[in-house]
């Protein structure tokens, strides 16, 4: 070929590039057409993709399934939503007060959520994950809450600890916003096979608020029961319950309002007791209890605190402390004590034992106490039984408690 080139001369070359041109579009051409679109860089990060599950986890299970997508999403009426949503945006952009209302524009309306309800109530029941009107609701409301919150500067539902830590009135803010929107009106959109539900950019959008205000702790101990907790695992495997009179001694944590304070006095106090009633024989494992609360925003975890504190200062072992370093509360402490005696294998109708000082245990014996479960978690984490001394109350968990509550999204 090189020599029939050489010898046909400058004529011949230039013909010979033209048909690899011709041939290099063409390629290119079919290339373009058969590859999908690329998808949201988001859909790779790890621990946005952790936060999305640990938050909205069977919401984010409708999302990728092959079922839900060709009987559910591809319904015109739920089609429409997309077009809606993103005119909506469109209209949006140059909105008032900026960027605030462009955030309110991503939100789940009352339209999408009687739309999308109203196709719930029709998914057949062989359908591999189950999803329904009321967890719809649930998940919408906890989208527009997150998004309220830490994008338009709506006060959280525990100010003094759930704070955004992103100024909304700096112009980085308004920069950031607006190039969200952009993108999301910059992706392909064909109306009749829409390439993501129409609440994906809301969810996503919430989720990447949540790690813009550094507010990852519902993810911050990703794969604890292969590190910390592993040792307690293994020993709970192989563990005869009937050796001991409880399941578990829990210690809620009680973190200091000094940011330079790994662990309180208070927080030492329980730790002791707790201590004490272990070295009886009581129960086989210590539930430390406690996330990043006092003050907002804090370096210090109260479980990650305790738990050192336990093993430097009385050597109790590994394989019988429990971490739990998410809540932030007395009622999520029992909560999330409760899933994990349901994750240790725990015996149901064996109570656990809660060792606190005297003043919390007034509290979680009171009505007070009740009525906040009811309130915040929609039910009880469990029964709250005799009191047996100044420190000590007897609890029998609930597993039908342990549920995932998207409306708190930093310990859900």
């Amino acid at each position: 070929m090189k020599r029939y080139l050489l010898q046909a001369g400058k004529p011949a070359l230039a013909l010979f590039g033209i048909l690899i041109a011709l041939l290099f579009f063409a390629l290119a051409g079919i290339y373009l057409t058969v590859t999908p679109s690329v998808p949201s860089a988001l859909d790779h990060d790890d621990k946005i993709q952790a936060l999305q599950e640990a938050i909205f986890p069977r919401l984010t299970a409708v999302m990728s399934n092959a079922a839900w997508e060709k009987e559910v999403f591809s319904d015109p009426d739920i089609n429409a939503l997309i077009h809606e949503r993103r005119q909506r945006l469109s209209d949006n952009l140059n909105c008032t007060p900026h960027p605030i209302c462009m955030v309110h524009s991503w939100e789940i309306t009352q339209h999408e959520r009687e739309v999308f309800g109203a196709a719930l109530q029709k998914i057949p029941k062989y359908f591999q994950v189950q999803y329904d009107e009321m967890q719809w609701n649930q998940d919408a409301d906890a989208i527009n809450y997150i998004l309220s919150v830490y994008g338009e500067g709506h006060a959280p539902r525990y100010p003094k600890i759930d704070t955004a830590s992103v100024d909304l009135t700096a112009k980085d803010f308004s920069n950031l916003i607006m190039g969200i929107q952009t993108k999301i009106l910059n992706e392909p959109f064909h109306h009749e096979s829409p390439a993501a539900p129409f609440f994906k950019d809301a969810l996503v959008n919430a989720v990447f608020l949540l790690d813009a205000n550094d507010r990852m702790d519902a993810v911050r101990f990703f794969g604890l029961w292969g590190t910390w907790n592993g040792p307690a695992l293994g020993f709970a495997l192989h563990l005869n319950w009937k050796n001991f009179p409880y399941t578990a001694i829990i210690v809620p944590g009680e973190g200091p309002e000094d940011p330079h304070t790994q662990l309180s006095a208070l927080g030492k106090f329980r730790l002791k007791l707790a201590v004490e009633s272990f070295n009886q024989k009581l129960a086989p494992f210590i539930i430390v209890s406690g996330g990043a609360v006092h003050p907002a925003h804090t370096d210090f975890v109260e479980a990650a605190q305790m738990r050192r504190f336990l093993i430097e200062r009385f050597h109790i072992p590994e394989r019988s402390i429990v971490t739990e370093p998410y809540a932030r509360h007395t009622t999520t402490n029992l909560r999330n004590a409760s899933r994990y005696l349901q994750i240790l294998g725990a015996p149901e109708n064996k109570p656990a034992l809660i060792v606190t000082d005297p003043g919390q245990s007034d509290y979680i014996s009171s009505t007070v106490f009740f009525n906040r479960n009811m309130t915040e978690l929609k039910c009880e984490p469990g029964r709250v039984g005799q009191r047996l001394t100044s420190f000590s109350t007897v609890f029998f968990s609930n597993k039908n408690c342990n549920k995932i509550d998207p409306w708190d999204p930093l310990d859900p």
